[in-house]
């Protein structure tokens, strides 16, 4: 066990960074991501903000601050919105952001530290002075990525919009281009020659090996136990996946997923509507922290796309480079499975569905009541007192844990719930219909308040652990522990 217990997402529930660029610098590892809210109306709607941990303890997260706002940017008249940055270290020794908002360019601010305030430096631009703008024919100015190796820096970026959707919207050429690759001059915001395309979007997939899984957004370049990988949300919508190659600047081959955020393409889930969780975009990268690598993703909460939260999975990398599919668990950094005999959240499921499934959240889908979601409650409008928990479990619906480690001394399975419901709460191993090791009584009660069941037969080991709510009306669910 680790010394701290920790879950999935790993930053305080009232958090929400998604598109979550991770990065070592010194003895502290450093996350950067766009900043949501949990009652988003919109992506992005928060200044950025930066989050660390000690590389030795990953379950002791520090908040950092906020690091460049809307008015940080001269440029940002309208005070708009960011979305996606990434961080590094440049050549010189200072950090540098690299960010965008709206389509209209690619900015780079600096710091003298990896978490202090950033200060406007300028935009990314070629020789002459032409910005990466829709319109210039060099690729779309969207979540860029920056790589340094030596004296040499590499900036990513771009999209690839499914051309039915540009069409639709009358998008310019660059946003169905792909990826694109660009080294930059010493001064972190010129590009030497012309920007070269990386990996195709989905008009120009077709015949490569990116053909089932189209490059869409979220570039991200890294080197992890001396192996290149471009890393990117793909054209399904849910999945981070990679791909490797032999430097920087060479244009990789595809090779496989990383992480799906409702673990599609593991233990037989081929289907959308057999994933474990609500699907969503997905937006992250991978990061080497001492002997091991993680994934860093992101997933969707509140019934929406815009309330998105980071969270992060252990990846096992072959010595040929070949990165198996991570599972995605409610441990996640944590280091081992979670003690039951500690309270565990509702919210750190890695498991939910209703009766009828699960949505994939998009602009054309909304959440419907028939559905659960996770939720949060703030007192006093302190977004610090926010306690998040699972809301409206209807008949059905399930919500799942990997894993417990049990030590066959726990007797009683003790859960926190309200509602107007009327049934039980069945807990059940290993598997949704797995075998039955409780059922806790739920009774219609506004307030939060606890039911409890003795445990029908002693559990050892390591095991997922679902519930499965049984009965009429509605329950909310916030936490659970043994006994």
């Amino acid at each position: 066990m680790s010394r701290r217990q920790i879950v999935n997402p790993y930053l305080p529930s009232w958090e929400h960074t998604p598109d979550c660029e991770p990065h070592v610098f010194g003895d502290r590892l450093y996350v950067y991501g766009s900043h949501d809210a949990a009652d988003g109306t919109s992506y992005c709607v928060g200044d950025y903000v930066a989050w660390s941990a000690p590389v030795d303890d990953l379950t002791h997260w520090s908040f950092e601050g906020i690091i460049y706002t809307r008015w940080d940017d001269p440029t940002n008249t309208e005070h708009a919105t960011y979305a996606a940055p990434d961080v590094c270290q440049g050549p010189d020794g200072r950090y540098y952001l690299y960010y965008f908002y709206g389509f209209t360019a690619i900015g780079v601010a600096v710091c003298d530290e990896p978490a202090g305030h950033f200060r406007y430096l300028g935009q990314v631009h070629l020789s002459d002075g032409t910005l990466i703008t829709p319109g210039a024919g060099i690729g779309a100015p969207f979540d860029p990525a920056i790589y340094v190796e030596g004296d040499r820096v590499w900036l990513y970026y771009g999209f690839g919009a499914r051309p039915s959707d540009a069409a639709r919207f009358g998008a310019p050429d660059e946003m169905l281009a792909g990826s694109y690759v660009a080294e930059l001059e010493g001064d972190m915001c010129t590009i030497k020659g012309e920007p070269k395309r990386f990996v195709p979007g989905m008009r120009d997939a077709a015949g490569t090996s990116f053909e089932a899984h189209p490059f869409l957004e979220a570039s991200s370049f890294r080197k992890i136990f001396g192996h290149y990988y471009f890393i990117y949300s793909s054209a399904q919508g849910h999945e981070l996946c990679w791909a490797k190659t032999s430097a920087p600047d060479v244009p990789p081959t595809f090779g496989g997923v990383i992480v799906s955020n409702g673990d599609v393409g593991l233990h037989g889930i081929e289907d959308e509507k057999d994933a474990i969780f609500y699907l969503g975009n997905n937006h992250g990268s991978l990061v080497q922290v001492g002997a091991k690598a993680y994934v860093f993703y992101h997933r969707h909460t509140e019934g929406t796309q815009f309330s998105r939260q980071d969270c992060a999975e252990k990846v096992e990398i072959a010595p040929d480079g070949t990165i198996a599919q991570a599972e995605i668990t409610s441990e996640g950094l944590n280091g081992g499975p979670l003690d039951p005999a500690r309270e565990i959240p509702a919210y750190a499921c890695c498991h939910l569905r209703s009766k009828e499934g699960i949505l994939h959240f998009s602009s054309r889908t909304p959440w419907n009541e028939r559905h659960p979601k996770i939720c949060e409650e703030v007192l006093s409008g302190v977004p610090t007192s926010a306690r998040s928990f699972v809301s409206n479990l209807r008949d059905g619906a399930e919500v799942g844990f990997k894993y417990l480690a049990f030590t066959g001394s726990e007797k009683r399975l003790i859960a926190e719930v309200r509602g107007n419901a009327g049934g039980a709460l069945v807990a059940h191993l290993d598997a949704p219909h797995g075998p039955v090791i409780a059922k806790l009584a739920v009774k219609p009660e506004e307030c939060w308040h606890q039911v409890a069941s003795e445990l029908l037969a002693p559990v050892s080991g390591t095991h997922a652990l679902y519930f499965v709510y049984e009965g009429e009306g509605a329950a909310d669910f916030v936490a659970f522990r043994c006994e």
